[in-house]
């Protein structure tokens, strides 16, 4: 059975198919209650107006959201890598080796 590519949770909007990491915000010891969540690159194509050529661009997007405190981003954390596995086991083909 699979389950929906995009839920609801703490009032965000994550579409599970493009994860690449859910952290916390590591880099400033004042604001440990940021939690990041970071998609897969994705590839654009677009034509440069200037030298008509056509350019790649990555974008990595990451949706970041503060909490109160650190206990509420860790739950929330835990409540999103949780509903991820959960995903990723569900939508996962295993080939049959038999």
């Amino acid at each position: 059975m699979n389950m929906e590519r995009i839920k609801s949770i703490a009032n965000l909007s994550i579409d599970f198919d493009r994860i690449r990491a859910i952290k916390l915000d590591n880099y400033n010891p004042e604001k440990s209650n940021i939690l990041l969540i970071e998609y897969n690159a994705r590839i654009e194509y677009s034509k440069n107006p200037f030298t008509q050529e056509i350019e790649k661009t990555e974008i990595v997007d990451i949706i970041s959201k503060e909490f109160p405190n650190f206990e509420t981003a860790s739950l929330h954390q835990d409540e999103i890598v949780f509903v991820w596995q959960e995903y990723l086991e569900s939508n996962t083909k295993f080939d049959s080796l038999w």
